[in-house]
């Protein structure tokens, strides 16, 4: 699974991440970085009177992958006659 993880500076000077799910493997870092200019000049998250998202700092799009080590998916038994 690829996730869009952005990266913030708060205006309480502590880091904040914002992490998307399921994101277009395509975006270019102008795309992103326009978006994360749109996301700090529309102040939409705040906490009291801090800034959530007052600054961006970087982008990066993380890649998970899952392996079984012991046991893995079990088979389905087929439903009882009846």
């Amino acid at each position: 699974m690829k996730t869009l993880e952005l990266s913030f500076k708060g205006s309480d000077k502590r880091v904040k991440h914002l992490r998307l799910k399921y994101v277009n493997a395509d975006l270019t870092p102008g795309e992103v970085e326009a978006v994360m200019k749109q996301i700090t000049d529309a102040k939409l998250f705040a906490k009291g009177d801090v800034d959530l998202y007052a600054e961006p700092l970087r982008a990066e799009v993380v890649e998970t992958t899952k392996t079984a080590l012991v046991g893995g998916p079990q088979p389905v038994a087929p439903a009882p006659a009846v």
